[in-house]
């Protein structure tokens, strides 16, 4: 089995978080593929314990609020 790895999901966020991207090949030339993408962050992200898009605390999950600190987060 393939490691998940994500640009959202690093070693600073909940090993828990996931997004649709995590379980996709990731783009073959990134530099390319810069030039499609939206500006505006539309991923969507969900927690692997509560299978949902808040946590146990029952907070929002995303990149941004899924990080070490908050109660619920795993290494």
């Amino acid at each position: 089995m393939t490691t998940l790895t994500s640009r959202y999901v690093t070693q600073s966020t909940c090993a828990k978080l996931r997004h649709k991207g995590m379980y996709a090949e990731a783009d073959s030339h990134p530099e390319e593929m810069a030039l499609y993408r939206d500006p505006i962050e539309a991923t969507a992200f969900w927690c692997a314990r509560t299978q949902k898009a808040f946590g146990p605390d029952g907070e929002p999950v995303s990149a941004a609020a899924c990080a070490h600190g908050r109660g619920c987060c795993e290494s």
